[in-house]
């Protein structure tokens, strides 16, 4: 009897073997996963694509996030739960993080001492296209540091101290203001989760130390922060007109460069006028809310604060990761007081991360409703993954005829840019592009056709410049001269839209207009 038993368990998985297989990969492939997806969200540069510092971090992070939604709903089928992994994964993940934010800060050093180019004329930039996206993820991942920082291990928090260091002067080194205040943000917080205060000294404290930063930090830049102010100013009077909805999605990107125009045109004499350019974001998250928005998305976003402070606030068994998660959000949401933080698919990693384990008390209570979608996430997933990647073939197809075009092969270009055309029609630097290489070839009507098409998604200063040179080819030089002059209003810094003019007086023999404007060219600063 005893021969024919263990026979029959030979021929039979061991069901404890199994499950703590299946438990061992369950925890190592999200891990894994995770880990690629804060790597390539941080560092992937690529040059199959006209932005090549941005754009390919987001399509990482895209196809990352459906691998580690599809490990989720595959767990979910084998092991009967509506979970995958929990807090347990958290000490992994900060170490992740912290790790990747030192190399990338690391990094950032090493381009202000020359040992690594910058992009964009820039001194730090590590491997995004500006300081903002490099301290804009240094800053969302730094709170991250606090888990190795109150270790009660020596070694992990000396390590983690010259962690501190190394990230803060990466930043600093940087120059973005609004990771020196983020930073100091979220050093306030940690040091009042330390030592207790009470709320008087507290907030005497907050008071004192954000006026000095934030004077200290304006008149460090203060043309810059001057031209920000002008930003805002022009941003709330979009709001003034769609006070309630908005002006929908990509409202601020197709109507901001318009009301820059016509306030020069009421305040031709102001202050702005020698630090106005081409603004595509208005340097604060919540305002580019506000206009595309408005007040409704506004309150959605007040609501969320909200929900997530309530969660906090009441929740009795706070750990060190909420803390840290607590941290992580304050970092993003000072940072886009003053900046443009949710450009960057890292700091959407990390804060809705930081979100997830908030939440975490409340999703295990709605687990068998999260269970229930599984089905629905299967079919999505690919589909989604599908257009993506079409999408992404299509823009790395653009780059490479983009970049033949600058070689001098545009004519034999054009019947690729005609093919991508209904796949690339809604991003407006693809059609400025495409207008442009048909205005290079003399095809003058069907590039202001394109023009115009990109003119209802951007408004833009080198966009009226290539729309009046179209127009002026065309000889229709009435329309010519309305571009040339809204350019100049857009940036009345500029002298180029002044001299075109007074180039297009020349032709249409405006001999006197043409003396008079090639004046106020030579009076400009």
């Amino acid at each position: 009897m005893e021969t024919k038993a263990a026979s029959i368990n030979t021929n039979h998985p061991n069901p404890r073997i199994s499950t703590e297989w299946m438990a061992t990969v369950n925890r190592i492939l999200p891990t894994l996963i995770f880990t690629f997806m804060c790597a390539g969200s941080l560092f992937l540069t690529t040059s199959f694509f006209v932005n090549e510092q941005v754009t390919p971090k987001w399509y990482w992070t895209f196809f990352c996030s459906a691998a580690l939604l599809l490990v989720y709903i595959v767990f979910s089928f084998f092991t009967g739960k509506g979970e995958v992994t929990g807090r347990n994964s958290m000490p992994a993940a900060c170490l992740i993080i912290v790790t990747l934010c030192l190399l990338q800060a690391v990094y950032g050093i090493l381009q202000y001492v020359n040992m690594f180019p910058a992009v964009n004329g820039f001194r730090v930039t590590g491997s995004f296209d500006n300081p903002a996206g490099f301290a804009a993820s240094l800053c969302a991942g730094f709170p991250f540091l606090l888990y190795f920082v109150f270790s009660e291990k020596l070694w992990k928090r000396y390590t983690a101290i010259t962690t501190v260091i190394v990230i803060v002067a990466a930043i600093v080194l940087s120059a973005s203001r609004a990771g020196v205040i983020s930073l100091i943000a979220v050093g306030l917080a940690a040091f009042f989760y330390k030592i207790k205060i009470v709320a008087k000294w507290k907030w005497t404290i907050i008071t004192v130390l954000l006026s000095v930063s934030l004077s200290g930090l304006y008149f460090l830049k203060k043309d810059s922060a001057d031209g920000r102010l002008l930003i805002w100013r022009c941003s709330l009077e979009m709001v003034k007109d769609k006070p309630l909805f908005g002006h929908g999605y990509g409202g601020f990107k197709a109507g901001y460069m318009n009301y820059q125009a016509e306030y020069f045109e009421h305040h031709p004499d102001s202050k702005y006028t020698i630090l106005a350019d081409n603004v595509n974001r208005p340097f604060n998250e919540y305002l580019l809310l506000l206009v595309n928005s408005g007040l409704f998305g506004l309150m959605v976003l007040i609501l969320v604060f909200y929900r997530l402070w309530q969660i906090f606030k009441y929740n009795r068994s706070k750990t060190l990761f909420d803390y840290i998660s607590y941290l992580c959000l304050l970092s993003i949401a000072v940072f886009a007081l003053f900046s443009y933080p949710l450009t960057y698919p890292f700091v959407w990693v990390v804060g809705l991360s930081s979100i997830a384990n908030l939440f975490y008390p409340l999703w295990r209570t709605q687990k068998r409703f999260l269970f229930d979608l599984r089905l629905i996430i299967i079919l999505a997933v690919p589909v989604a993954g599908y257009l993506t990647y079409d999408r992404m073939r299509a823009e790395m197809k653009w780059c490479d005829i983009a970049h033949k075009s600058l070689r001098g092969r545009t004519e034999q270009m054009l019947p690729e840019y005609k093919l991508l055309y209904d796949k690339l029609k809604c991003n407006e630097l693809f059609l400025y592009n495409y207008a442009a290489e048909l205005n290079v070839v003399g095809q003058y009507e069907k590039s202001l056709t394109i023009a115009q098409e990109c003119e209802r998604l951007w408004a833009d200063y080198d966009l009226q410049m290539l729309m009046a040179d179209n127009y002026r080819q065309m000889q229709r030089y009435k329309d010519a001269e309305q571009h040339y002059k809204k350019a100049s209003l857009m940036c009345p810094v500029k002298f180029m839209p002044l001299y075109e003019l007074a180039k297009l007086y020349v032709e249409e023999w405006r001999d006197n207009e043409a003396l008079s404007l090639a004046n106020t060219i030579l009076a400009k600063k």
